[in-house]
């Protein structure tokens, strides 16, 4: 955190929750660094979407993409900055156990949240 020189002094987060949590938490982190002056508004949705990306004989799903997505509004005084999204995937195996395959499929979000979370605060630090 004291690599990026920001605040964020307000978000608002709409979309998919899971995701929205990870960046809530992330946001809060830049709530602290008050006497700053870069200070953010930030409004946000999150999406993703798991799709089949090759089946075998039988119809059986054999490989997934997964894919998420964040729309970002950056404001400085509730002017509008910029919009950017970030974007990442990945593909992953299908599993014998569907139990497994959720687990699997809950890292996969967590990991590719974390790496746009990444994207998004060395975006903000660059912001002139």
């Amino acid at each position: 955190i004291e690599d990026y020189k920001f605040n964020i002094s307000d978000y608002e987060l709409t979309g998919n929750k899971k995701i929205n949590n990870i960046l809530g938490r992330n946001f809060k982190r830049f709530e602290k660094n008050k006497n700053l002056s870069k200070k953010y508004e930030i409004e946000s949705i999150s999406n993703f979407k798991t799709s089949i990306t090759s089946k075998d004989t039988a119809g059986n799903a054999l490989s997934y993409k997964m894919e998420v997505k964040v729309d970002l509004k950056i404001l400085k005084n509730d002017n509008l900055l910029n919009e950017i999204s970030f974007i990442e995937k990945t593909n992953y195996d299908n599993t014998d156990s569907k139990f497994e395959l959720k687990q699997y499929e809950e890292i996969l979000l967590q990991d590719l949240v974390n790496q746009i979370v990444f994207q998004i605060n060395n975006y903000l630090s660059t912001i002139r």
